[in-house]
Parts: C-alpha cells; sequence; structure tokens
C-alpha cells in the first residue's frame, strides 16, 4: 500500500510539474503573441500617423504655392496699373529709401547686437537696445503703410496689397544697388567683367522701373 502511495504521489508530481511546464510556455506563447499584436498595432498607428503628416505637409505646400502665385498675378496686375498711375507703389524717394532701409538696417542691427555680445553688455541692457531697434524698424513699417494707405485714396485693401509689393521692390532695387557696388569674389577678368555687367543690368532694370512707379518723381519738371 505505501508503494502505491509513493507511486502515485510520484506520478502527482510529474503531472503537476508538466502542467506547470505547459502552463509556462501556454503563457508565453499568449504573451509573444499579444506583444507582436501590440507592435503591429503601433507599427499601423505610426504608419497612419506619418501619412497623415505627409498629406498635410503636401496640403499646405500645395497651398502656399497656389497662395505665392495668386499673388505674382495680383502684383503683376498692381505694377501694371502703377506703370499706368492708377495706384501709386511709391510716393516719392523718401518713401522708396524707407523700403530699402528696411533690409539694409538688419545687418547693422547684427552688427550692433554681436558688438554688445563680445563686450558682454548685461542681457537686461542688450535686450533694452534691440527693443528699442525693433520699435523703430516697426515704426517705419506702420509709417510706409499709413503713406500707402493714403495715397491710394484710403483703401485698406489696396494698401493690403500693395505694402508687400512695394517691401519686395525696395528689397530687390536694394540688393542691385549692392551687385553693383561690392568687389567680386571671381578670379578671372572676363568672369569679374561679366559679373559686373549682369549686375549693372539689374541695376538699370529695376531702376527704371522703381523711377517708372514712383509718383514724384524727382528729375520730373
Amino acid at each position: 500500500m505505501k508503494k502505491q502511495r509513493n507511486k502515485m504521489k510520484k506520478l502527482f508530481l510529474i503531472l503537476s510539474m508538466l502542467m506547470c511546464i505547459c502552463f509556462t510556455f501556454t503563457n508565453a506563447e499568449v504573451n509573444y503573441t499579444t506583444a507582436q499584436q501590440d507592435i503591429t498595432i503601433e507599427k499601423t498607428i505610426d504608419n497612419n500617423t506619418s501619412t497623415k503628416i505627409a498629406q498635410e505637409d503636401y496640403t499646405n505646400t500645395i497651398i502656399i504655392t497656389i497662395a505665392i502665385l495668386i499673388y505674382i498675378i495680383i502684383a503683376a496686375v498692381l505694377v501694371y496699373y502703377g506703370l499706368k498711375g492708377k495706384v501709386v507703389i511709391y510716393r516719392n524717394t523718401i518713401d522708396l529709401s524707407l523700403c530699402v532701409g528696411l533690409f539694409a538696417v538688419l545687418p547693422l542691427a547684427f552688427i550692433i547686437f554681436m558688438t554688445l555680445f563680445l563686450m558682454r553688455i548685461e542681457r537686461d541692457t542688450a535686450l533694452i537696445i534691440m527693443g528699442v531697434i525693433a520699435f523703430i524698424w516697426a515704426c517705419v513699417v506702420l509709417y510706409i503703410a499709413y503713406t500707402t494707405l493714403r495715397d491710394n485714396r484710403n483703401n485698406p485693401l489696396l494698401m493690403i496689397l500693395i505694402l508687400p509689393l512695394k517691401i519686395t521692390l525696395g528689397l530687390w532695387y536694394g540688393l542691385s544697388i549692392f551687385a553693383v557696388l561690392r568687389k567680386s569674389n571671381l578670379k578671372t577678368v572676363a568672369q569679374r567683367r561679366e559679373e559686373k555687367q549682369n549686375a549693372l543690368a539689374r541695376f538699370a532694370f529695376s531702376s527704371g522701373l522703381i523711377y517708372a512707379l514712383m509718383r514724384d518723381k524727382p528729375l520730373k519738371k
């Protein structure tokens, strides 16, 4: 009897161990399957998110491109009406100089900022100085916008459309002047001559266009 009981105990222990082993492997398989499913779901979510972001970026790019093309067409129409005298792009040379100066002052502001940094001026003092420069710059922009509004029959829509155009043309004119004045870094004489000729051609074209778009022309009697 005792031998039978011992055998039964041993058999029970063996069966228990086998059941534990089977349960462990089954649980591991379930965990592995669940982990794989989680990874698959995460990858699907990441792919969907990436696709949505790519679609949004593509849509934004299309919208921006269309907006730029529409404004280019509007700007061409404004230039045409400006040449006809139906709208005023530039009032006089002061108006043009302010538009050019908006961008000419940016390198100066950068030089001032670097000087303050190298001199190790206190942060609050540097911020005050840069704030004053930014305030003056904003006041010039507001003054240009005000004169544009007054020159175009106090029409706010025309002011909104003309202001970016006149500032952009001012930048273009300023860059054409800079291209004429700057020293060429090209090696050969022929390359330097060609670059200077191109710069003079751009300057002549931009000067002629700006002069035609100016209401109070300086040389007109």
